[in-house]
């Protein structure tokens, strides 16, 4: 018996605007958050997708385009299975050069003790 799941997929792509992941939610709307993308299950609903996907893309809504392979936890929550897709999914990862972004601030290290060496 497999211990995997059955394969299931969202289309995930950039915005051409901005650059912005995005996923192609039910409504057919670019959406910047995973929850409410359209889930394909079978290869007839992961063909319909590609075909938005090349569909927008021709249009110069978004680019590139393609499907992401997803684990789904027993509430419905979706956690790419690739690790590259996981830090996507996070957003920049290097933000000094993103515009508007603000950084909160971190707390300060805790200073380690210094031990004395027995002498």
């Amino acid at each position: 018996m497999s211990k995997s799941a059955p394969t299931i997929s969202v289309l995930t792509a950039n915005r051409l605007s901005d650059g912005a992941v995005v996923f192609l939610d039910f409504d057919g709307v670019w959406v910047e958050s995973l929850r409410g993308a359209v889930v394909a299950r079978t290869p007839d609903e992961t063909r319909a997708l590609e075909s938005r996907g090349a569909f927008d893309a021709a249009r110069n809504v978004i680019v590139e385009p393609y499907l992401v392979e997803m684990h789904e936890s027993a509430d419905g929550s979706l956690t790419p299975v690739r690790f590259r897709e996981r830090v996507r999914l996070g957003g920049p990862s290097i933000l000094d050069d993103v515009p508007g972004y603000v950084e909160t601030p971190k707390p300060a290290p805790r200073a380690e003790p210094v031990h004395a060496e027995a002498a």
